[in-house]
């Protein structure tokens, strides 16, 4: 995921419970991860990308079970790691890779955070082989009608929401067919249970500055009864060159 690694950054944002800490928040882990692989029949060798890699250790996950695994993230670690080599420092809309090159990319709660989601569909799109995999695990409203608050929370990690026909379809458009669709707002609810025994509330975890609209936040994640989801989706086409996603 997408990470920022400033003191006052969102946990969800960052992956982490803090800048000074090593252990993921995200919800469900690398457990999750290794759902997302198993879904999507991966083999080892298979090339991967790990779309907003945080600190990489979803890559060093996939590289010990003998992917071929790179990360790309719009900043780099403050600390040094082995697998800094295998990092890319790049925006999602502007993936500094060649056509058709992946077996898959994984984008574990980064897609939310993006500045400009069907660019990065179709970066996704196009760096993909025909028949690659887009691996996608994120936020969404399991009451759609009470999104638009959480859209209008700029201050919040959670502005990004995703409601589930509106994604498919988009994903449609970009040259995707959705294969699995599965719910895991029980990981989504385990860790908002851990960051409440860590710091004692809910409040800072999704607000891009600490306490920043944190009443208002919660408010509209309890309305739209907020879940997390994985999905897995097979590039089946080149999204239509009329429609301007193809570079």
């Amino acid at each position: 995921m997408t990470t920022a690694y400033a003191a006052t950054a969102a946990p969800y944002r960052t992956g982490h419970a803090s800048a000074e800490s090593c252990d993921l928040l995200r919800p469900g882990g690398l457990d999750l991860t290794a759902r997302a692989i198993e879904l999507a029949r991966l083999h080892p060798g298979a090339s991967v990308l790990d779309l907003g890699c945080g600190r990489g250790e979803s890559v060093a996950y996939l590289r010990s079970l003998g992917f071929a695994a790179l990360g790309v993230d719009r900043r780099q670690p403050l600390e040094s790691t082995s697998y800094d080599a295998l990092q890319l420092v790049a925006t999602a809309e502007e993936l500094p890779l060649p056509n058709a090159g992946m077996d898959g990319v994984l984008a574990e709660c980064s897609l939310s955070l993006v500045s400009d989601l069907d660019r990065t569909l179709s970066e996704c799109a196009r760096v993909l082989k025909i028949g690659g995999l887009l691996m996608a695990s994120d936020i969404y409203a399991r009451e759609p009608q009470s999104v638009l608050a959480l859209r209008s929370l700029r201050g919040s990690c959670a502005s990004g929401i995703f409601v589930r026909e509106d994604f498919e379809e988009r994903l449609t458009l970009h040259g995707f067919e959705v294969e699995t669709w599965e719910d895991h707002s029980r990981a989504l609810r385990e860790t908002a249970a851990r960051y409440i025994f860590e710091h004692g509330s809910l409040e800072g975890m999704w607000s891009a500055n600490s306490g920043s609209n944190a009443l208002e936040t919660q408010s509209a994640l309890h309305d739209a009864r907020v879940g997390y989801f994985l999905l897995v989706a097979r590039r089946v086409s080149c999204p239509p060159a009329k429609r301007g996603f193809i570079r």
